[in-house]
């Protein structure tokens, strides 16, 4: 394929991921102001949450170039610099915890003879510890439908994060205060603080 065609196929393919994010970030947000809704009737209920950092990766599969942004990188323990030129994915999959390396070297492969969407959990090792990760991906297809891209995103798997929907000053204060602890910014979670101290 010539480099023109790489990059139109590429620009289309681009396209429509982001059409799918656009897509999945309306339905979250539908939920989101439907929650509270669903919680009026019903004392003491307790509303679910989850606010993930998502990382965003993209494998020129013909090329096997693999590329990804800061946080798929610290997911894995790799080095952005690398992802940004691009590495080969049997470096990616050495990052991922032997018991899981096989199963998810399978779950690729077949995602790219299928061309189905595919969902992963796996865990990675390195220098920061044992991290569960949760990939969502498919592999796009060129003009010739030959496999070209595999694209998706990454998350980390967290404990689920309760907040009591009861109080949404208190529910609001407690879901910035752990982003804050969780980012290491110290003067917001202090403010935060005393802002809970004045409610409870």
């Amino acid at each position: 394929m010539h480099h023109a065609e790489r990059t139109r196929v590429l620009a289309e393919e681009i396209e429509g991921l982001l059409l799918e994010v656009r897509a999945n970030i309306g339905i979250s947000r539908g939920l989101l102001r439907e929650a509270p809704s669903r919680v009026d009737h019903i004392a003491n209920e307790r509303v679910l949450f989850v606010i993930p950092d998502m990382g965003f990766f993209s494998w020129f599969v013909s090329g096997n170039l693999f590329h990804a942004d800061s946080i798929f990188a610290s997911l894995h323990g790799l080095n952005l610099q690398d992802l940004s030129v691009g590495l080969p994915v049997e470096i990616v999959l050495s990052h991922i915890d032997d018991c899981d390396q096989a199963h998810i070297a399978g779950g690729l492969h077949q995602a790219i003879i299928t061309g189905d969407r595919c969902a992963f959990e796996y865990f990675t090792v390195s220098a920061g510890g044992r991290r569960q990760v949760a990939m969502i991906g498919t592999c796009l297809r060129d003009t010739q439908g030959k496999p070209s891209f595999f694209c998706g995103i990454v998350t980390e798997k967290k404990a689920d994060l309760l907040l009591d929907a009861s109080e949404p000053f208190k529910t609001y204060c407690d879901a910035a205060l752990a982003l804050a602890n969780e980012r290491g910014n110290l003067l917001a979670a202090r403010y935060l603080k005393s802002a809970l101290n004045t409610v409870l």
